[in-house]
């Protein structure tokens, strides 16, 4: 498979003009350092995005000039089924789709549970929103898409990407955001939206919960889960303010706060709402599981959604880029 992505790739890059652009980045300067029992930390600045590495993967709908484009960031496990398959019904409306395994790019191969279970939200995010943020400064160079209508989808730690990266883009270039499953740990959360919003929640989402029925959109951590204030490129927002060195003995707000503030404040913000549906809607049927992050916090990870949630998303999104 990651050959065949690369020849994917560079059949692109060849058709567009990137293939005498398309040059190897330096290795990472990035390192995993264990700062709780199995739990690590990556210390360092992320690598860049990199049209090259194997895991991208750019996909284009046929018999379409110009498409817009969704790109997908992906969740904490790293690039997967659940990313493929959203970016394959995208691809049916229409979209062109990007997507890639931050991990990989940062030079790292280990497996999807050790990402999913052994790495901060913190790690995981500064990774994921540099490649993304990466990615887009990329396809805004590309002639080949419509780059007046970009999209972004995120799942998981991807959603918190996403919704940052709300707090970063052009308007004049990004039409909306979907963030399925958003939490408030890692980099945080921004205090301003560029463009619109869309938080997504399966009404069975308990990923992360403690109790079955302490749901996502509920959750709050300790502000110590966000890390060391550090430099770093994501805009302003709720992690200056909450972190390792900012008030380390609060709690973040939860993914429902944060909603309200924005909407007091007039951001174009909405939640959509599915019944049969958890978490990561795309990777699969129900799948009613429990797992343990480090070396014994065990919490509820329902994953999955019926065919018909699935469904009623993709509608929403399409009445929601034929309004825009």
């Amino acid at each position: 498979m990651r050959i065949l992505n690369f020849v994917l790739l560079a059949t692109f890059l060849s058709t567009s003009g990137w293939a005498e652009n398309c040059q190897k980045y330096p290795p990472p300067v990035t390192n995993l350092v264990e700062a709780f029992p199995r739990m690590y930390a990556v210390m360092g600045m992320p690598a860049e995005f990199d049209p090259c590495n194997a895991s991208v993967e750019f996909k284009t709908p046929n018999n379409t000039v110009r498409p817009p484009i969704v790109i997908i960031s992906h969740g904490g496990a790293g690039l997967g089924e659940a990313e493929r398959n959203i970016a394959g019904e995208f691809r049916k409306l229409g979209f062109a789709t990007l997507v890639f395994d931050a991990y990989k790019i940062n030079g790292y191969n280990q497996d999807w549970r050790f990402w999913a279970t052994q790495v901060t939200n913190e790690s995981r995010q500064r990774m994921n929103y540099k490649a993304t943020l990466g990615a887009y400064q990329w396809v805004l160079t590309n002639q080949d898409i419509d780059t007046s209508r970009i999209y972004f989808h995120g799942l998981s730690n991807g959603a918190n990407v996403v919704v940052n990266i709300a707090g970063a883009v052009d308007p004049a270039h990004v039409k909306g955001i979907f963030a399925e499953g958003t939490m408030m740990s890692g980099i945080g959360v921004p205090d301003k939206l560029n463009v619109p919003v869309r938080l997504i929640f399966g009404k069975q989402d308990n990923y992360g919960g403690k109790q079955q029925d302490e749901w996502r959109w509920l959750l709050k951590e300790s502000c110590k889960l966000n890390g060391k204030t550090q430099k770093f490129i994501q805009p302003a927002g709720s992690s200056q303010r909450c972190s390792w060195d900012n008030s380390p003995g609060s709690m973040t707000e939860s993914p429902m706060e944060w909603f309200e503030a924005q909407k007091k404040s007039d951001a174009d913000i909405d939640i959509w709402w599915y019944e049969d549906a958890a978490h990561g809607m795309f990777s699969g049927v129900m799948n009613r599981q429990t797992r343990t992050w480090g070396a014994n916090d065990t919490r509820y990870a329902w994953t999955g959604a019926s065919f018909a949630a699935r469904g009623q998303f993709l509608n929403d999104f399409k009445l929601f880029v034929s309004a825009k």
